[in-house]
């Protein structure tokens, strides 16, 4: 049927409901038929108007067009053109609206007046109980995709989720893909967070889960700095548990040990588990893949024998060119931890030297807390110094000479920390560790809160500071 419509001089007597079923059609059954395709695109083009077409006939054809991969441009602007161009959306229910977006989203066609709109829509209705979990899903990870800004939208569906009375519909998917377009949006809704994890925790099992959902998931937590033990833990005994650990991919593994990490949950078990296969798929990373792989292991201060080995340097080095500012701070640490605290061979020295230029280019930016501590040291005596570059390539917000003894000053503010907890990150745990083991001075730490809590009594800080160097 395809090669005689093809062949036809022209489709005007396809009605639009007729062009919209052979295309879904063709799609829904993953047939490959890109010259039907291209002639159907092109009739709709070169229409005059397209207010023959239902809502359902609309979201149907970008929806096919994106789930065959077949790449029409100028059909998704002429489909968006037209919706935008509408007085109203009442008539399009949620499943074409699910479509609509994420078919754009899927052929990558920028169209932000079409999101807007939609946005604007999803906002303004009473409710969103006739949108499925499916619906849901798809429209948050379209928008993160599509990297449209939308902030009412965002909240408008999180707290639709965040009052149901439970998330027994949701499946797998449609729950990481949500958490995952939150994360990625950077739209931090906690409750949102909370509920998500408080069911995925509740769970007999995460059999369902497949590894992308729960990278997904570990990456989206992390991504938002929004802690929630009982959920890694969940995840850690599942992962653990499992036969073996081949169905997960590169980016699963560097994802999922990447969030451990930066959330501060060191779970020997689970790094040790994912050692043999990250081993084998060395030459499958891309670069921030292996920055993240190397990090995250620093961090837990995991050995690795057989996954941080000369092929794994060499790959670093083949790849040298790849690796932006951030995976050269990252692989600079994992050097560090290497050569200066397990006396291993680490970084070829060209791209050694690369990473230590990465580390340290970062300029100091003094906060009014960390002016304030230094004001107080400077109070009680003592002569501090401000952003000393440590051998190691850290930077310590202040050292002070207590008794002979050098001492570093560490002014932990909210970043240090794991979002509203008291928990340091990742960052912090591996900054804390290096700096005495390689550099040879002591840390102590002024947590933002303790200092808050002082108040603006100078006689109070003061005090703290004594206590704090055994003044």
């Amino acid at each position: 049927m395809a090669n005689h419509i093809v062949r036809l001089d022209h489709l005007r007597d396809f009605r639009a409901q007729a062009l919209s079923n052979i295309v879904w059609a063709y799609a829904t059954a993953q047939i490959s038929h890109p010259e039907l395709f291209e002639k159907v695109a092109n009739h709709i083009v070169k229409l005059d108007h397209l207010r023959e077409f239902k809502p359902q006939e609309l979201s149907n054809i970008v929806w096919a067009y994106a789930s065959a991969g077949v790449s029409h441009p100028k059909l998704f602007e002429k489909m968006a053109h037209h919706i935008v161009g509408l007085d109203h959306l009442r008539e399009f229910n949620p499943q074409a609206i699910s479509n609509i977006v994420w078919a754009y989203a899927t052929a990558q066609v920028s169209h932000p007046e079409l999101f807007q709109q939609i946005g604007e829509h999803i906002v303004q209705l009473d409710h969103l109980r006739d949108f499925r979990p499916q619906a849901l899903s798809n429209i948050v990870w379209a928008y993160a995709t599509a990297e449209v800004n939308h902030p009412q939208f965002f909240e408008k569906i999180a707290n639709h989720i965040v009052q149901l009375d439970h998330l027994g519909d949701f499946n797998s998917q449609e729950l990481s893909n949500t958490l995952w377009a939150y994360a990625t949006a950077g739209v931090n809704h906690l409750q949102l967070f909370a509920k998500l994890a408080n069911h995925i925790a509740g769970l007999d099992h995460l059999r369902d889960f497949r590894p992308q959902a729960l990278s997904n998931t570990a990456w989206a937590y992390a991504t938002a700095q929004v802690s929630h033990p009982k959920l890694f833990e969940k995840m850690v005994i599942h992962i653990t548990g499992l036969d073996h650990l081949r169905d997960f991919d590169p980016q699963a593994i560097s994802n999922i040990v990447w969030a451990y990490a930066t959330l501060g949950i060191v779970d020997k078990q689970l790094f040790s588990s994912f050692v043999p296969v990250a081993a084998k798929l060395i030459d499958n990373y891309n670069n921030q893949d292996l920055a993240n792989i190397a990090w995250a292991y620093a961090v837990a201060d995991v050995d690795a024998l057989t996954l941080f080995n000369d092929h794994f340097t060499n790959e670093c080095r083949e790849k040298e060119g790849g690796f932006q500012t951030e995976a050269l701070r990252q692989l600079h640490q994992w050097h560090l931890w290497q050569m200066k605290e397990k006396s291993r061979n680490g970084l070829p020295e060209e791209l050694q030297d690369r990473c230590y230029k990465a580390f340290i280019s970062q300029e100091p930016s003094p906060s009014k807390l960390q002016d304030d501590v230094v004001d107080q040291l400077s109070s009680i005596g003592l002569k501090p110094k401000e952003e000393i570059l440590m051998d190691s390539g850290y930077r310590i917000d202040a050292i002070v000479e207590v008794n002979g003894k050098t001492i570093g000053v560490e002014v932990d503010g909210p970043s240090h920390f794991i979002g509203k907890s008291k928990s340091p990150t990742g960052s912090t745990i591996l900054k804390r560790r290096q700096v005495p083991s390689i550099d040879g001075i002591e840390l102590v730490s002024v947590p933002y809160w303790e200092w808050d809590n002082l108040g603006k009594s100078q006689a109070k800080k003061q005090d703290y500071l004594r206590q704090l160097l055994n003044l």
